[in-house]
């Protein structure tokens, strides 16, 4: 009986009870202010950076208010008129079809003539890609180049001054596309043989223009 009233007393005054309880509730007293100071730390670091955060925020926002203003001036002049730029400033029509569209440079008929020449040697040199099986950059420059022979040489064809000549020149131009197109297809559908075939008829064909060029 008066050990129970030694333990009440005790527990009343605040005093620690020995035993292995009391050991493990001041394990747990220290583990707790331990954890407390830690979150404390990190609540205290995260705080500095908000600080630092911010504050470098509002230097930039200062800073910012101090430069001068950028002028803006008037759009650049049109670069029409330049080597190679006449037509850049012209609408392009989007609604017709690409080999109809005027996005190619328009020279003299002389110029047109050369230009054609060498529209007709690039795609002569397109044997080592036919060969290599390379279809589609067959096809690519192949599609570029015949797009410039075929718009240089409707230049030329305009500018010859008998009708005999214009025929001349048009019908042998239309005797190449259709090469042309032959080994375009050959070249979609990755045959060897086909284009072997039609770049064989189309190097014919292109002698005969280059002939009538001069």
């Amino acid at each position: 009986m008066a050990q129970t009233m030694a333990s009440m007393t005790g527990l009343s005054q605040g005093v620690r009870l020995p035993g292995p309880a009391g050991r493990r509730a001041s394990r747990f007293t220290v583990r707790a202010s331990s954890a407390e100071a830690e979150a404390a730390g990190r609540r205290a670091v995260l705080g500095l950076m908000a600080s630092g955060v911010v504050g470098s925020a509002f230097a930039q926002v200062v800073h910012a208010g101090t430069v001068a203003a950028i002028k803006v001036g008037p759009p650049p002049p049109l670069s029409g008129g330049l080597p190679g730029t006449d037509n850049s400033d012209e609408a392009r029509d989007f609604d017709l079809p690409l080999k109809n569209r005027f996005y190619l440079q328009p020279l003299p008929p002389a110029e047109a003539a050369v230009r054609a020449k060498e529209s007709a040697q690039d795609i002569l040199n397109l044997k080592p890609l036919i060969d290599k099986k390379q279809w589609p950059y067959v096809m690519n420059d192949l599609r570029l180049r015949a797009s410039y022979l075929r718009y240089d040489l409707k230049t030329v064809i305009s500018s010859k001054t008998t009708k005999e000549e214009k025929k001349d020149l048009k019908d042998l131009t239309g005797k190449l596309f259709a090469t042309l197109d032959g080994l375009d297809h050959a070249a979609k559908i990755k045959s060897p043989t086909e284009a072997e075939k039609y770049y064989g008829e189309t190097k014919t064909v292109l002698s005969d223009v280059l002939a009538k060029l001069g």
